[in-house]
């Protein structure tokens, strides 16, 4: 699976930079608020991204969070941002709604009624990221891996094969509902999809705080947990191209003494990785990490090529500095999970360079 997934990556950066083709690389984010993530990142680049969920929050306010208005921008919106400045051809698009798991954006449990199935049918997409909630592939955690390795596979069909079909829960995991589940044709179904499994991090609150699943372990514990659970459900399901390792890169910054490993008891000069006002959603920094790290997965570029100049860090209010540690991590990271990436010089240019015009003449 990894070498599929290294070639496959440098031959999206073939296509994305005109070799091949002129038509940009169509990919959707599906997942919930690990990838739209909190302000400032929430809204970045909205503009440039297609928010697939900003109608049915105007229609169904029931499902929309008026303290974090939409559209949303969040990984994608930075994603968009870096894949713009390499000179790459990306439309960039997602279905998110917070809590979901991979289980609600098939078969439309949600109080909302917004019908998020028909966002992943809405287009013929090259690339689709998913991510389940925070704790949906960890039993120990409240999940059920069973479920969400169940529903990895479902989501691939759906995605690629676009046939109807019908099945019970009960045949595919232990405590199943018995519920009959019509899935119907997806038009839009693309065979050659590729799908990725964005492994999501450990979260401080259920580690720091007392009565948790975690309590008084190690972050690794659950960082582990989740590592294993997005490679078990990427080995079961042949549909998935790869894992993208941004929980690991979390604790890759944790290791290096870039990120902090307690939020509850700060650490001076390093990093919080975690939103301060519940210690699970993404900082800000976090979500810049988290972005480098689908960049690198997805395009074959390696994060580190940006520099202290990059945009989005710098739209952010992100310290060169600090971008430039969190570009070495997700790299690093990247390298230790056996993508093969390729240095693109030009990114580390003087922003007078203009980035990917830069970029387009190497």
């Amino acid at each position: 699976m990894t070498t599929f997934r290294n070639v496959f990556g440098s031959m999206m950066l073939v296509c994305a930079t005109g070799a091949w083709a002129t038509e940009p690389i169509k990919i959707l984010f599906v997942g919930n608020s690990f990838t739209y993530t909190r302000p400032p990142a929430l809204q970045y680049n909205t503009d440039n991204v297609t928010d697939l969920n900003e109608q049915n929050a105007i229609d169904f306010p029931l499902g929309s969070e008026p303290e974090l208005p939409q559209p949303w921008g969040g990984v994608p919106g930075i994603f968009k941002a870096m894949t713009d400045q390499a000179g790459l051809a990306y439309e960039v698009s997602h279905s998110l709604r917070g809590g979901a798991t991979l289980r609600g954006h098939l078969i439309n449990t949600n109080p909302a009624g917004w019908d998020m199935r028909a966002n992943i049918a809405s287009d013929r997409w090259d690339v689709v990221v998913l991510q389940g909630n925070s704790t949906e592939a960890v039993n120990r955690a409240g999940g059920n891996f069973a479920q969400f390795n169940s529903y990895v596979g479902l989501l691939g069909r759906f995605i690629t094969d676009g046939a109807a079909f019908s099945y019970r829960e009960r045949d595919l995991y232990a405590g199943g509902a018995n519920t009959l589940r019509n899935i119907p044709a997806n038009p839009n179904a693309n065979p050659d999809a590729q799908i990725y499994l964005y492994q999501t991090w450990a979260r401080p609150d259920l580690t720091y705080l007392p009565d948790e699943a975690y309590s008084g372990e190690p972050l690794e514990a659950m960082a582990n947990d989740l590592v294993d659970a997005y490679a078990a459900a990427a080995a079961a399901n042949p549909v998935v191209a790869g894992v993208v390792p941004v929980g690991e890169a979390f604790m890759r910054a944790i290791d290096d003494g870039v990120a902090m490993r307690n939020p509850y008891e700060p650490t001076p000069r390093m990093l919080d990785l975690w939103w301060e006002e519940d210690q699970f959603h993404s900082s800000v920094y976090g979500s810049y990490l988290s972005a480098l790290v689908m960049f690198g997965s997805l395009t074959g570029i390696d994060p580190a090529s940006f520099g202290a100049t990059e945009k989005a860090a710098n739209d952010l209010g992100i310290h060169p500095l600090d971008a430039v540690q969190l570009q070495r991590v997700a790299s690093e990271q990247l390298a230790a999970s056996d993508h093969l990436l390729t240095k693109r010089a030009c990114l580390h240019a003087h922003p007078r360079s203009q980035g990917a015009r830069a970029c387009s003449a190497h």
